[in-house]
This record gives C-alpha cells, sequence and structure tokens, in this order.
C-alpha cells in the first residue's frame, strides 16, 4: 500500500518543526517536501507531488498559499490563522471546482475543538459572551484565529475580543457566559505545543475523504 505523500509549508517554523514530526511518527505517511519562505510554492507542488498540504505560514501568506494548494489539486490543512469569510468562501468554491476537500484548523488542539462544539450548544441558551485570548509575544495578529472563529460561532463582534501578547504563554482562551444570576467560565490552556499533535494526525487522517471545505476541527470528530 502507498504512503500518503505530505509537504508542509512553514516547515522551519514551530509549528511546521512540529507537523513534520507528526509526519514522521506516521508509518502510513511520507514528508515529500519541506517548503520555507525562500521556496517557490507552486514549482515545489508540482515537483513533489504530495497528496496533502499542510499550511502553516502566517496571516500574511495563507490565502495565497492556499490558492496554489487547491489549484494543484492537491487536499490543504490550513493552520495558519488571517483568513477572512470572504476567503474562507473563496477557498471553499476552489475546492468544489477542484473536486478536493480540505480542512481549515482555526486550532489543531483536541480541547479547543470539545470546546467549539460546547459553544454551539451554550448559543442557543445563552447571548452574553466574553471572550479573552493569550498568546505568546511574537504572535503579531490579533485576534487569533481561534478566538475570531469562537466569536464568529457566537456572534461575538471581533473588536470586542481582548487580545493580550506576553511571554509565558503559548495559547490560552477564557470565555465568559454570562446571564442573570450566574456565570460560565471556560479556560482552556496549551502550555506545550505537543498538545497539538493529535490535532494534526487526526487532519493526516481524515482529509483525504472529504469532498468538501471543512471549517473547524470539531467538524471531523
Amino acid at each position: 500500500m502507498s504512503k500518503i505523500k505530505i509537504a508542509v509549508i512553514g516547515a522551519n517554523g514551530k509549528m511546521g518543526r512540529l507537523a513534520t514530526s507528526v509526519i514522521e511518527s506516521m508509518p502510513d505517511c511520507q514528508l515529500v517536501a519541506k517548503i520555507t519562505k525562500n521556496d517557490d510554492l507552486d514549482t515545489n507542488l508540482k515537483t513533489a507531488t504530495p497528496d496533502i498540504a499542510i499550511e502553516l505560514t502566517s496571516y500574511m501568506s495563507v490565502f495565497a498559499n492556499a490558492q496554489t494548494i487547491i489549484k494543484n489539486k492537491v487536499f490543504p490543512i490550513i493552520g495558519s490563522s488571517g483568513l477572512k469569510q470572504e476567503d474562507i468562501r473563496s477557498l471553499a468554491v476552489l475546492c468544489a471546482d477542484n473536486k478536493i476537500g480540505g480542512i481549515i484548523a482555526p486550532n489543531f488542539s483536541l480541547g479547543i475543538a470539545l470546546i467549539s462544539k460546547i459553544a454551539k450548544d451554550l448559543k442557543q441558551y445563552y447571548d452574553e459572551f466574553s471572550i479573552i485570548e493569550f498568546h505568546h509575544a511574537a504572535k503579531k495578529d490579533k485576534p487569533s484565529g481561534t478566538a475570531r472563529y469562537t466569536s464568529e460561532i457566537l456572534d461575538v463582534n471581533e473588536e470586542d475580543i481582548c487580545s493580550i501578547r506576553s511571554n509565558g504563554f503559548v495559547a490560552k482562551q477564557q470565555l465568559y457566559i454570562s446571564s442573570p444570576g450566574e456565570r460560565i467560565l471556560i479556560d482552556h490552556e496549551n502550555f506545550d505545543r505537543n498538545s497539538f499533535s493529535k490535532g494534526i494526525s487526526l487532519c493526516i487522517n481524515k482529509v483525504l475523504s472529504l469532498n468538501n471545505l471543512v471549517l473547524g476541527l470539531e467538524n471531523i470528530l
């Protein structure tokens, strides 16, 4: 049986190195390309002919890279933040035109995926939500892709998200749900990037069976 061929885009970054390690630990997978910002993405995809490309660059390059991946009929797993709703709709159409599926994972944490499931239930009964997100000081985009995704589920205005950038954090999100006389706090923190490994492997195992672009890790659990 042939192995699943995978390319990692943004391979030199922290998440890129983690994805590389995950792929190398999976016996049915083969890492065929480690692509960095200095490489031509289209040329590398045409040369390596991967089945899957994991996009882990930045909010500045993710949309253009995702378009290139899909146009090469490679199934995308997109972990970079920065995609707007109109970008996602455009990529969904592009996947349909090329007859492939894909996954946009605002967060590879299984904990966040389960919280997203819970948030959809909470929205049926509550209408007052607040989001605070914490990330490491080097993260440039505010708010994070995870917080924006949570806000879209709950109809919270993006400008109302509180974003904190500070050394000592990897990723942390607090979700407050309030109503008269009570308050729920859902507090989730990733303090080690290895916690994203299960989500990456789950996406790899699921994406080739999809025939459309899926937004949110919770939707493939």
